[in-house]
């Protein structure tokens, strides 16, 4: 009896242990679970903070926190950024033309630096410069209309909302195993509140290996997720540029055919290009790129593309002084990925200026793209600051029907290209014996250049400095700063914006992909030298064509209206609204996108909802895209909120059932998608005949793939539970 007992007792032990080594896994299993979405980010952000870095080697040597604890120690900005929540964006060192508005304080070349705090209370930037040297703020403001770009200090932020988003997550898995595909971008959505929020978008390589590139918006100010969607794929190419060649740039000095001019690479307005003269004559202070806006119809929304050593699309390839023979330029090259062309956007950029032997100089852009997506506007925003003969004193003339009247008050004017004097020039600048007339070179095979151009003060405080991107679509800046002050006769600063259009057609126009299509598209604002300025006479009057009637100054807004979309045909509207941006629509478009195929639509529309024509479901699919998705797009299941939301008010009537008519003439079977890649896409995800009608409310996509994590936690815990049957069968029988 006693033996029994003994035996029911160590029965009872063994039990025990494999309780208690049981809970002990299962503990170690649910703690390292938890660890793991921070973990993943903490990975995905070390990647991406890698591309970071390639973009910052030119400020490495920056001791950012002794800036922070400068900043501070500040008595007066810890007043300021006492009621406000406020987060760290960056710090970059001025360059010395930056520097100068600020030189009685000390600064000099790279001793000063220029810092950037997110206001989320107000919604804007708190700026700062700081003294390295003596460790003071010298200066600080607040710049309400500030929308500042992607930094290594808000990646971790950024990625920790979108880790936590279900859709995300659906798609990525885990978000630390993800391949990023760009840096954190600066970017905005015309129909979301992105389009005036501080927004960043992230972007990844689509795991299922298809070469598209997924985007994950993060509204940086509501903390989640604004939108999810894919954009295309690109083949691999057999060119790519060295790493050594990136933030490959210098600073200098020339002198040529009259001219002497100055260049210093800055963090994030390209190079800035300063005291120029002429025949000993200064002739600009200052000529910079302070963005370069990417707009996307398709999305609808961008990019705000920053070039310089601290930027999205750095320096790369060298700094070319070129002699043309009449003239001279100084060219540099922005390049956004170390590999191009193999990479999906690509942005790739030249900044120049020519320098001509008669005085005259031009200003140009050049865009290698492709971008991300078919249909886009490139707008590169150039600030020239005058100083015709000496800063100030600088009368300004533009062009108006019949003859040249003076802006005595800041302005803006569009088109740049049309209602021109005979000489073909749209503004003319003066100061004494020096005289400039302005046009912008045609270009556009297809004859579609146009442009903004202002004319405002020039002031430290409205891009002197450093200039802070803005919220997109809606030239701020400089249009923030249009509030009628005086301007003809005062220090005057040109922002001359010209808008690069894509075209998918022949002939191929800004859509520079590499061969076999490559077709770099160039924007040129050239000043002539000139004489006096006189008004034309009736017989050159007479010889002008009916001049097109001055549209009225803008009043500047702080949000963008809806853009109408031009165009008659079904063609026409598909290509200007960027709906085969996303969508194969018969002969229209490209597959295997975003959207769903089309082709059949005149077939299944009728399907779709119960008791719902086919023309009133494609109607309502056009103007309330969420109101029925369809159950299959090239990616999986349909997603919400990719399709834009605001084609009812940027469409007429008439122009919906032109497109109406059109899709219910697509009849034909939807064509089976080719391959991207080096993994072709799971036919199974192809558009179905006749799919049930699905609504917003159902399944966000595809079931999440069990990563590697998991697989081992489930061997784990699997290899535990054998190990504890066993244990418990080759105990001893009770006797």
């Amino acid at each position: 009896m006693k033996r029994k007992n003994s035996i029911l007792s160590r029965r009872q032990r063994a039990i025990l242990q494999v309780i208690v080594i049981d809970l002990i896994v299962l503990a170690a299993l649910f703690v390292w679970n938890r660890s793991i979405p921070q973990t993943s980010v903490q990975l995905a952000v070390a990647k991406s903070k890698q591309m970071l870095d390639m973009n910052n080697l030119a400020a490495a040597a920056l001791n950012v926190a002794a800036v922070q604890e400068i900043v501070y120690a500040d008595a007066a900005l810890t007043a300021v950024f006492a009621d406000r929540t406020v987060e760290f964006v960056n710090a970059a060192p001025l360059s010395q033309g930056e520097a100068r508005y600020w030189q009685d304080a000390g600064c000099g070349n790279q001793n000063c630096i220029h810092v950037t705090f997110y206001d989320y209370t107000n919604g804007g930037a708190i700026e700062a410069v700081v003294n390295q040297d003596t460790a003071v703020v010298i200066a600080h403001w607040f710049n309400a209309a500030a929308r500042p770009g992607g930094s290594t200090f808000v990646l971790p932020k950024a990625m920790a909302i979108a880790a936590a988003d279900a859709q995300v997550r659906n798609i990525l898995g885990d978000i630390g195993a993800a391949d990023p595909a760009m840096v954190p971008m600066s970017g905005w959505l015309v129909d979301d509140a992105c389009r005036d929020e501080w927004c960043v978008d992230l972007t990844f390589h689509d795991p299922s290996g298809s070469g598209r590139i997924f985007h994950v918006f993060v509204n940086m100010e509501q903390e989640k997720v604004a939108r999810t969607f894919y954009t295309r794929g690109r083949e691999e190419r057999a060119a790519a540029k060295p790493q050594a060649q990136r933030n490959a740039y210098s600073d200098g000095c020339h002198t040529q055919y009259g001219w002497e001019v100055c260049w210093e690479m800055t963090a994030h307005d390209g190079i800035n290009f300063r005291d120029a003269s002429y025949n000993e004559q200064l002739i600009f202070t200052s000529a910079k790129i302070t963005q370069v806006e990417a707009w996307y119809p398709s999305w609808p929304g961008g990019y705000r593309d920053e070039i310089g050593f601290n930027a999205t699309v750095p320096a790369f390839g060298g700094t070319a002084v070129n002699n043309l023979g009449d003239s001279f330029e100084v060219r540099q090259l922005f390049t956004e990925f170390t590999r191009w062309p193999n990479c999906i956007c690509c942005y790739r950029y030249e900044q120049i200026i020519r320098f001509y032997r008669d005085g005259s100089f031009e200003t140009r852009f050049v865009s290698h793209g492709p971008g991300c997506d078919d249909l886009s506007v490139y707008r590169p925003f150039w600030r020239i600051d005058l100083a015709l003969d000496g800063p100030g004193g600088d009368e300004v003339w533009l062009w108006q029907g019949t003859q040249w009247v003076e802006a005595v008050t800041a302005f803006e004017t569009h088109p740049v290209v049309e209602d021109l004097s005979p000489e073909g020039n749209k503004l003319a600048t003066l100061n004494g014996d020096v005289s400039y007339r302005w046009r912008m070179a045609r270009t556009d095979p297809l004859g579609l250049d146009e442009a903004y151009l202002w004319g405002l003060q020039s002031k430290e405080t409205e891009g002197g400095g450093p200039v802070l991107t803005g919220p997109g679509d809606t030239y701020i800046p400089p249009r923030q700063w249009l509030d009628g002050e005086p301007l003809s006769g005062e220090n005057v600063v040109l922002w001359y914006v010209p808008l690069l259009k894509t075209k998918k057609s022949s002939p191929w126009w800004c859509m520079p992909d590499p061969e076999p299509d490559y077709s770099p598209c160039e924007a040129i604002l050239r000043a002539e030298r000139s004489g006096a300025l006189t008004q034309p006479t009736q017989a050159e009057l007479a010889q002008q064509p009916t001049p097109t009637p001055a549209p009225p100054t803008p009043t500047p807004a702080p949000m963008p209206t809806p853009r109408p979309i031009e165009g008659a045909t079904a063609e026409e509207i598909f290509l200007n609204a960027g709906c085969t941006s996303c969508h194969q629509i018969g002969s229209l478009g490209e597959a295997h996108k975003v959207g769903p195929d089309l082709t059949s639509m005149g077939l299944i529309a009728g399907q779709r909802v119960e008791g719902m024509s086919a023309e009133t479901y494609i109607r309502q699919s056009i103007v309330e895209p969420n109101a029925y998705l369809a159950p299959e797009c090239p990616n999986g299941p349909c997603l919400a909120n990719i399709m834009p939301r605001d084609y009812g008010q940027r469409l007429l009537p008439q122009q919906v059932e032109t497109l109406v008519v059109y899709l219910l003439a697509q009849q034909s079977p939807p064509p089976t998608p080719a391959a991207l890649g080096a993994t072709a896409v799971d036919p199974s995800s192809a558009p179905k005949s006749f799919p049930a009608p699905k609504t917003v409310g159902g399944s966000l996509g595809p079931t999440p793939q069990i990563t590697p994590t998991v697989a081992v936690q489930i061997f784990l815990l699997g290899l535990v539970i054998v190990l504890s049957v066993y244990r418990l069968l080759k105990l001893p029988r009770d006797e």
